[in-house]
């Protein structure tokens, strides 16, 4: 909502200006992350990182069910008390279960914002140069901007895609 306020204030600052507001284009930043080589690059590594993960979370799973399985089995020949002990296990079990996932999910968000961030400050870098060098008056971001139309000639996430390349070429 804030992101449409925000939309509507600059349209309106500018609107009065006529010709003079200048040239507009629109990138579409999340399309930049994960086709541009740097984005690639993290986003291969985050994956062979998930993948270790879930097979981690996969054999707890498989225990998880090994012992679910295990207590259908004994219910009838064990006391009650062997197994209310047994239930009472199982449910610690899927209880660190819970917490591992929870765990995980956070330790990838974290991750992901940490091999994302030199990417977004670099594609920034490269939109602020853009924009000067071709003289634009502003630059929105598709997704966050509250656009619901613009021209496809207004897209210039291509050719920012091609300059992040060369810029992360040139800083590696």
């Amino acid at each position: 909502m804030k992101k449409i306020v925000l939309f509507f204030m600059v349209f309106f600052l500018f609107a009065g200006h006529g010709p003079a507001l200048g040239k507009m284009a629109y990138v579409e930043v999340q399309r930049v992350l994960e086709t541009s080589e740097p984005g690639k690059l993290a986003l291969g590594q985050l994956t062979r990182r998930f993948e270790e993960m879930r097979a981690e979370l996969d054999r707890e799973r498989a225990e998880l069910e090994k012992k679910r399985e295990e207590l259908q089995r004994q219910s009838l020949v064990l006391s009650q008390d062997a197994q209310e002990d047994l239930e009472a296990e199982l449910r610690r079990k899927v209880r660190d279960f819970q917490e591992m996932f929870q765990a995980y999910q956070a330790r990838m968000q974290q991750e992901e914002q940490t091999l994302s961030e030199p990417i977004i400050d670099l594609l920034f870098e490269v939109i602020n140069e853009y924009g000067e060098k071709n003289d634009y008056t502003i630059i929105f971001d598709a997704q966050g901007s509250g656009i619901i139309y613009a021209s496809d000639a207004l897209n210039i996430t291509d050719r920012l895609i091609e300059e992040v390349n060369k810029a992360w070429q040139a800083k590696n």
